[in-house]
């Protein structure tokens, strides 16, 4: 709880995903003890991506959703975060549960930046919005079905940058 705590509080904007990577873990092992041990939790992180600079707290509300909309009553849980830079060239961070999927309305659409439509996600509508903020409009959220139409897959999209795009 002090590594999130110190994530959350200190000045920096930009991490590298590396340190965004360890402090989700420590969310994922409070979640784990309050949920009994009651999921698995996965992160395939290859190494030419770990230095690239994330906004920090980006992955937490995400996955934070997954377990608080998808997971509730589902048995053999999983959830996945996966980051690839795609054929676009852009940083693809997606994180993927086997749980109940999104409302018809959601799936396979760029996230709603409509502040009233984000209902009980605002987590997402907060994360989409500093995408926006930082990247511009072709960065953000895109929700989907998970593989095979089970779940739900959650994809943020931003320029893969190796130093702080403040600097």
């Amino acid at each position: 709880l002090a590594d999130i705590l110190r994530m959350c509080i200190s000045p920096e904007e930009f991490v590298p995903l590396h340190r965004e990577v360890d402090v989700l873990h420590r969310y994922i092992e409070i979640q784990k003890i309050r949920l009994s041990d009651n999921f698995t939790f996965q992160v395939k992180l290859p190494a030419e991506l770990q230095t690239c600079m994330v906004p920090k707290m980006l992955l937490q509300p995400i996955v934070e959703n997954s377990i608080i909309h998808g997971l509730n009553g589902i048995s053999n849980c999983n959830i996945q975060v996966e980051a690839a830079k795609g054929k676009d060239g852009m940083l693809h961070i997606t994180v993927t549960d086997n749980g109940h999927g999104l409302p018809e309305g959601m799936v396979g659409k760029p996230y709603s930046r409509d502040k009233m439509l984000a209902g009980n996600h605002l987590g997402l509508y907060n994360v989409d919005t500093i995408l926006s903020k930082h990247f511009g409009d072709g960065c953000g959220l895109y929700l989907d079905a998970g593989p095979g139409g089970i779940g739900t897959a959650v994809t943020a999209t931003l320029p893969i940058r190796m130093e702080d795009p403040l600097c």
